[in-house]
Protein backbone atom coordinates (compact mmCIF):
# COMPACT_ATOMS: atom_id res chain seq x y z
CA UNK A 1 0.00 0.00 0.00
CA UNK A 2 1.27 3.80 -0.97
CA UNK A 3 0.11 5.71 2.50
CA UNK A 4 -3.09 5.60 0.56
CA UNK A 5 -6.62 6.49 2.15
CA UNK A 6 -9.41 6.06 -0.15
CA UNK A 7 -12.22 7.97 0.91
CA UNK A 8 -15.40 6.39 0.81
CA UNK A 9 -18.26 9.05 2.04
CA UNK A 10 -20.10 9.93 -0.44
CA UNK A 11 -21.39 13.24 1.28
CA UNK A 12 -17.52 13.91 2.23
CA UNK A 13 -17.33 13.63 -1.70
CA UNK A 14 -19.91 16.24 -2.22
CA UNK A 15 -18.36 18.81 -0.22
CA UNK A 16 -14.86 18.77 -1.52
CA UNK A 17 -15.78 19.15 -5.07
CA UNK A 18 -18.39 21.73 -4.05
CA UNK A 19 -15.25 23.54 -2.29
CA UNK A 20 -13.54 24.04 -5.63
CA UNK A 21 -16.25 25.51 -6.98
CA UNK A 22 -16.31 24.21 -10.44
CA UNK A 23 -16.92 25.36 -13.77
CA UNK A 24 -16.45 24.17 -17.27
CA UNK A 25 -13.76 26.82 -18.02
CA UNK A 26 -11.65 25.42 -15.18
CA UNK A 27 -8.72 22.72 -15.78
CA UNK A 28 -8.52 20.38 -13.03
CA UNK A 29 -5.08 18.36 -11.70
CA UNK A 30 -6.27 15.60 -9.48
CA UNK A 31 -3.47 14.41 -7.20
CA UNK A 32 -4.52 10.55 -6.50
CA UNK A 33 -7.02 9.62 -8.66
CA UNK A 34 -7.20 6.32 -7.79
CA UNK A 35 -10.04 4.03 -8.68
CA UNK A 36 -11.80 7.20 -10.24
CA UNK A 37 -14.37 8.26 -7.78
CA UNK A 38 -13.73 11.82 -7.05
CA UNK A 39 -12.20 11.79 -10.66
CA UNK A 40 -15.66 11.39 -12.22
CA UNK A 41 -17.37 13.84 -10.40
CA UNK A 42 -14.86 16.52 -10.98
CA UNK A 43 -15.21 15.22 -15.16
CA UNK A 44 -18.68 15.86 -14.63
CA UNK A 45 -17.96 20.10 -13.91
CA UNK A 46 -14.48 20.73 -15.04
CA UNK A 47 -13.44 21.47 -18.60
CA UNK A 48 -10.64 19.18 -18.31
CA UNK A 49 -8.88 16.65 -15.63
CA UNK A 50 -5.15 15.83 -15.37
CA UNK A 51 -5.64 12.72 -13.35
CA UNK A 52 -2.17 12.08 -11.59
CA UNK A 53 -2.11 8.53 -9.97
CA UNK A 54 1.05 6.56 -9.12
CA UNK A 55 -0.67 3.10 -9.24
CA UNK A 56 -0.98 1.39 -12.01
CA UNK A 57 -3.33 -0.93 -10.80
CA UNK A 58 -6.12 1.40 -11.64
CA UNK A 59 -5.25 1.82 -15.21
CA UNK A 60 -8.33 -0.07 -16.88
CA UNK A 61 -10.75 1.56 -14.04
CA UNK A 62 -9.64 5.08 -14.94
CA UNK A 63 -10.02 4.26 -18.35
CA UNK A 64 -13.36 3.79 -18.24
CA UNK A 65 -14.08 7.37 -16.88
CA UNK A 66 -16.10 9.45 -18.90
CA UNK A 67 -15.31 13.00 -20.01
CA UNK A 68 -12.42 15.14 -20.66
CA UNK A 69 -9.53 13.34 -19.04
CA UNK A 70 -5.51 12.96 -19.43
CA UNK A 71 -4.37 10.23 -17.29
CA UNK A 72 -0.85 10.58 -15.96
CA UNK A 73 1.00 7.50 -14.31
CA UNK A 74 3.59 9.04 -12.07
CA UNK A 75 4.48 10.33 -8.63
CA UNK A 76 2.44 13.59 -7.94
CA UNK A 77 5.59 15.24 -6.43
CA UNK A 78 7.38 15.07 -9.48
CA UNK A 79 4.65 15.67 -11.52
CA UNK A 80 4.31 19.04 -9.77
CA UNK A 81 7.51 19.67 -9.43
CA UNK A 82 9.15 18.86 -12.93
CA UNK A 83 7.33 21.51 -14.97
CA UNK A 84 9.74 20.59 -18.11
CA UNK A 85 9.04 17.37 -18.18
CA UNK A 86 5.43 17.90 -17.32
CA UNK A 87 3.94 21.13 -18.70
CA UNK A 88 0.52 21.00 -17.51
CA UNK A 89 -1.61 23.53 -17.85
CA UNK A 90 -4.22 24.24 -14.86
CA UNK A 91 -5.74 26.81 -12.58
CA UNK A 92 -7.42 24.18 -9.57
CA UNK A 93 -5.69 21.01 -8.20
CA UNK A 94 -7.89 18.85 -6.13
CA UNK A 95 -6.65 15.74 -4.29
CA UNK A 96 -7.28 13.22 -1.14
CA UNK A 97 -3.73 13.00 -0.31
CA UNK A 98 -1.33 10.46 0.68
CA UNK A 99 -0.22 11.52 4.16
CA UNK A 100 3.14 11.16 3.66
CA UNK A 101 3.28 13.79 0.12
CA UNK A 102 1.12 16.69 2.05
CA UNK A 103 3.29 18.69 3.45
CA UNK A 104 5.91 18.46 0.52
CA UNK A 105 3.62 19.06 -2.09
CA UNK A 106 2.18 22.46 0.07
CA UNK A 107 5.84 23.45 -0.15
CA UNK A 108 6.62 22.69 -3.84
CA UNK A 109 2.96 24.99 -4.69
CA UNK A 110 4.36 27.98 -3.18
CA UNK A 111 6.16 27.85 -6.45
CA UNK A 112 3.61 27.38 -8.77
CA UNK A 113 0.88 29.54 -10.18
CA UNK A 114 -2.69 28.69 -9.56
CA UNK A 115 -6.03 29.91 -8.53
CA UNK A 116 -7.36 27.77 -5.77
CA UNK A 117 -6.51 24.03 -4.20
CA UNK A 118 -8.79 22.00 -2.48
CA UNK A 119 -7.57 18.89 -0.37
CA UNK A 120 -8.30 16.17 2.12
CA UNK A 121 -5.34 16.48 4.26
CA UNK A 122 -4.64 14.69 8.37
CA UNK A 123 -6.05 17.53 10.92
CA UNK A 124 -2.97 18.16 12.26
CA UNK A 125 -1.19 19.53 9.04
CA UNK A 126 -4.80 21.67 8.48
CA UNK A 127 -4.44 23.30 11.76
CA UNK A 128 -0.02 24.17 11.42
CA UNK A 129 -1.30 25.54 7.83
CA UNK A 130 -3.82 28.07 9.09
CA UNK A 131 -1.32 29.00 11.75
CA UNK A 132 1.79 28.82 10.14
CA UNK A 133 2.97 32.48 8.75
CA UNK A 134 5.17 31.06 6.54
CA UNK A 135 2.55 29.21 4.77
CA UNK A 136 0.00 32.12 5.47
CA UNK A 137 2.38 34.26 3.04
CA UNK A 138 1.35 31.69 0.05
CA UNK A 139 -2.17 30.86 0.19
CA UNK A 140 -5.48 32.03 2.56
CA UNK A 141 -6.17 28.98 3.90
CA UNK A 142 -9.93 28.03 4.67
CA UNK A 143 -10.81 25.01 6.76
CA UNK A 144 -14.01 23.99 4.98
CA UNK A 145 -15.10 20.80 6.90
CA UNK A 146 -13.78 18.04 9.60
CA UNK A 147 -14.13 14.52 8.05
CA UNK A 148 -14.19 11.37 10.60
CA UNK A 149 -11.54 9.06 9.95
CA UNK A 150 -14.29 6.24 9.42
CA UNK A 151 -14.94 8.05 5.78
CA UNK A 152 -11.62 6.15 4.93
CA UNK A 153 -10.62 2.29 3.81
CA UNK A 154 -8.39 1.57 5.09
CA UNK A 155 -9.30 4.19 8.18
CA UNK A 156 -6.17 6.25 9.23
CA UNK A 157 -5.18 6.66 12.51
CA UNK A 158 -6.48 10.73 12.49
CA UNK A 159 -9.54 12.64 11.32
CA UNK A 160 -9.11 14.92 8.50
CA UNK A 161 -9.95 18.19 6.74
CA UNK A 162 -10.86 19.66 3.53
CA UNK A 163 -9.18 22.75 3.41
CA UNK A 164 -9.08 25.15 0.51
CA UNK A 165 -5.91 27.08 -0.64
CA UNK A 166 -6.11 30.18 -2.88
CA UNK A 167 -2.73 30.99 -3.99
CA UNK A 168 -1.00 34.83 -3.07
CA UNK A 169 -0.04 35.41 -6.19
CA UNK A 170 2.04 38.51 -6.86
CA UNK A 171 1.55 40.01 -3.75
CA UNK A 172 3.54 43.24 -3.94
CA UNK A 173 1.86 44.06 -7.13
CA UNK A 174 -1.18 43.96 -4.69
CA UNK A 175 0.14 45.79 -2.18
CA UNK A 176 0.17 42.81 0.70
CA UNK A 177 3.52 43.57 1.91
CA UNK A 178 3.07 41.10 4.98
CA UNK A 179 2.97 38.04 2.06
CA UNK A 180 5.86 40.09 0.25
CA UNK A 181 8.21 39.70 3.14
CA UNK A 182 7.79 36.49 4.38
CA UNK A 183 7.91 35.15 0.53
CA UNK A 184 11.04 36.66 0.25
CA UNK A 185 12.31 35.18 3.61
CA UNK A 186 11.55 31.81 2.55
CA UNK A 187 12.64 32.32 -0.47
CA UNK A 188 16.41 33.70 0.82
CA UNK A 189 16.83 31.45 3.96
CA UNK A 190 20.53 31.70 3.97
CA UNK A 191 20.49 35.05 4.02
CA UNK A 192 20.94 36.78 7.54
CA UNK A 193 17.53 39.15 8.75
CA UNK A 194 19.15 42.90 7.76
CA UNK A 195 20.23 42.01 4.58
CA UNK A 196 16.74 40.46 3.69
CA UNK A 197 15.71 43.63 5.35
CA UNK A 198 17.40 45.62 3.00
CA UNK A 199 16.47 44.11 -0.38
CA UNK A 200 12.69 43.98 0.56
CA UNK A 201 12.79 47.56 1.30
CA UNK A 202 14.58 48.63 -1.54
CA UNK A 203 12.49 46.00 -3.64
CA UNK A 204 8.77 47.67 -1.71
CA UNK A 205 10.24 51.22 -2.72
CA UNK A 206 11.15 50.76 -6.41
CA UNK A 207 7.46 48.47 -6.63
CA UNK A 208 6.05 52.43 -5.97
CA UNK A 209 8.35 54.17 -8.39
CA UNK A 210 10.75 55.16 -5.90
CA UNK A 211 14.71 54.83 -5.57
CA UNK A 212 16.96 54.08 -2.82
CA UNK A 213 20.06 53.82 -2.48
CA UNK A 214 21.47 50.65 -0.43
CA UNK A 215 22.73 53.79 2.42
CA UNK A 216 19.26 54.55 2.43
CA UNK A 217 18.10 51.14 2.72
CA UNK A 218 20.53 50.33 5.82
CA UNK A 219 19.66 53.75 7.55
CA UNK A 220 16.03 52.02 7.30
CA UNK A 221 16.77 48.24 8.26
CA UNK A 222 18.19 49.92 12.07
CA UNK A 223 14.85 52.20 12.55
CA UNK A 224 12.89 48.58 11.58
CA UNK A 225 15.21 46.96 14.13
CA UNK A 226 17.35 47.63 16.32
CA UNK A 227 18.64 44.89 18.22
CA UNK A 228 21.90 43.71 16.67
CA UNK A 229 21.53 40.28 17.59
CA UNK A 230 18.10 39.79 15.77
CA UNK A 231 19.81 41.49 12.68
CA UNK A 232 22.28 39.34 12.45
CA UNK A 233 20.28 35.89 12.52
CA UNK A 234 18.34 33.79 10.08
CA UNK A 235 14.55 34.71 9.95
CA UNK A 236 13.73 31.32 9.66
CA UNK A 237 15.31 30.54 12.34
CA UNK A 238 13.92 33.11 14.59
CA UNK A 239 10.75 32.00 16.91
CA UNK A 240 9.10 35.82 16.72
CA UNK A 241 9.84 38.51 14.68
CA UNK A 242 6.05 39.90 13.62
CA UNK A 243 7.12 43.11 15.41
CA UNK A 244 10.12 43.19 13.13
CA UNK A 245 7.60 43.00 9.80
CA UNK A 246 4.91 45.44 11.99
CA UNK A 247 7.77 47.93 12.08
CA UNK A 248 8.86 47.62 8.57
CA UNK A 249 5.55 47.97 7.39
CA UNK A 250 4.96 51.25 9.15
CA UNK A 251 8.36 52.54 8.58
CA UNK A 252 7.92 51.89 4.86
CA UNK A 253 4.73 53.98 4.52
CA UNK A 254 6.21 56.74 5.63
CA UNK A 255 8.40 58.42 2.72
CA UNK A 256 9.76 61.48 4.57
CA UNK A 257 11.76 58.90 6.34
CA UNK A 258 14.52 59.14 3.96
Amino acid sequence: MLDQFFLTDVAVLKNLIKAANLTKTDQVLEIGAGSGIVTKEIAQKAGKVLAVEIDRKFTEELKKVPGCIQLIFADALKVVKNTRKYPLKYNKIIGSLPSSIVEPLINILKKRNFELAVFLVPEKFAYKLVNNPFYNAYFKVELIKKVLKNSFRPVPRTNWEIIVLNKIIDPLEKGDIKSFVYQYFCEHPKAKLKNSLMEVIIKIFTAKGKKLTKNQARKMVTMVEADERILNSFPLNLPVFSKTIENLIRITKISSII
